[in-house]
């Protein structure tokens, strides 16, 4: 069940939020700190002749409440949470912007692609630079540090970007689809039928999906337990992407099943598991409901086996993984 607030408070927040928007961009809000050097790539066998390649590609700021509502304001109905998360002035430290290899026998897939050095410019935003181009940087600050950029990120796993013959993207905000401009042009992409709905006040930035026939439409064509209906990526049907719908309305995720235990790149579906396990809403959610069910989803899944969730921005990542590959 959500909730509103009164007429007062209601006002309050818009008032806040119309001052973000024509104020200066959040990195003037508060000292921006020193950028953090450019990080390695991570590997991870996984066996099954698999390994999975942690990319730490940019970094992202953002208010505190972006990344949860505080527990009074939890239950908000969706046209007030994105004024409400606005409102706030308190800004978080650098979190890195993961995208993720999958090194498999049959293909090499790439989940999301990181954020930019070019975060902020008219280039960047292309064909969105007047709807989003001034906008986004209010709403966060991202941008990435020399040697931290996608291609740099793939060469030193040992792969060239021509490897990647599919990058599935979780949803299209900007620190997913920061880099779609250095995918080589056989790298197809993989979208969900459901992101591609223009959305009000979404920040979907579809302008920047490529016109060129390479972006494909995810196709749920089988079932798979806790998760519905999921698309097989490969043909021993062990990576699939399953509908994680929330954050946006066409968020999806990616999994890896090992058979006994699972992997799932879970993107923005939250900021960490521990949302999850509480039922903490962050403040960037386009749908408060598919939130929570989402969430019951990935609980399920983790029911039926063993079960790994990684996101997007979780500093954790990297132990969580080395304990699951390697567990004590």
């Amino acid at each position: 069940m959500t909730k509103s607030l009164s007429l007062p408070r209601r006002l309050g927040h818009v008032a806040r939020m119309m001052t973000a928007f024509v104020g200066p961009p959040i990195a003037r809000w508060s000292p921006r700190p020193p950028l953090p050097a450019a990080p390695a790539p991570t590997a991870h066998d996984l066996g099954h002749g698999i390994t999975l390649w942690r990319l730490p590609v940019g970094v992202v700021r953002i208010r505190e409440r972006h990344r949860a509502l505080p527990t009074d304001l939890a239950e908000l109905d969706d046209k007030l949470r994105f004024p409400v998360m606005m409102s706030d002035r308190r800004i978080t430290g650098w979190l890195d912007c993961t995208a993720w290899l999958i090194d498999h026998p049959e293909r090499r897939i790439l989940v999301d692609t990181g954020e930019s050095a070019g975060f902020g410019t008219p280039d960047y935003f292309g064909a969105a630079a007047k709807s989003m181009g001034k906008i986004y940087p209010k709403i966060i600050d991202a941008t990435a540090a020399t040697g931290n950029d996608l291609p740099a990120m793939v060469a030193a796993t040992g792969h060239k970007m021509a490897d990647i013959d599919l990058c599935v993207l979780t949803h299209t905000h900007s620190d997913h689809v920061g880099n779609l401009d250095a995918l080589p042009a056989s790298t197809r992409m993989l979208v969900s039928p459901e992101e591609l709905v223009p959305a009000a006040r979404s920040g979907r930035l579809l302008p920047k999906l490529p016109q060129d026939g390479r972006v494909q439409q995810t196709v749920r064509d089988a079932t798979r337990g806790a998760f519905g209906p999921v698309m097989p990526l490969t043909a021993r049907g062990d990576v699939f992407v399953v509908p994680t719908p929330g954050h946006t309305a066409g968020h999806q995720s990616v999994v890896i099943d090992l058979g006994a235990r699972r992997i799932v790149l879970a993107g923005d579906a939250a900021f960490d598991e521990d949302q999850v396990v509480q039922g903490t809403i962050p403040g960037i959610v386009e749908q408060r409901a598919a939130t929570l069910a989402t969430y019951d989803r990935l609980r399920r899944a983790a029911q039926e086996k063993p079960t790994l969730t990684l996101f997007t921005h979780d500093p954790a990542n990297a132990a969580k993984l080395a304990a699951f590959v390697q567990p004590g």
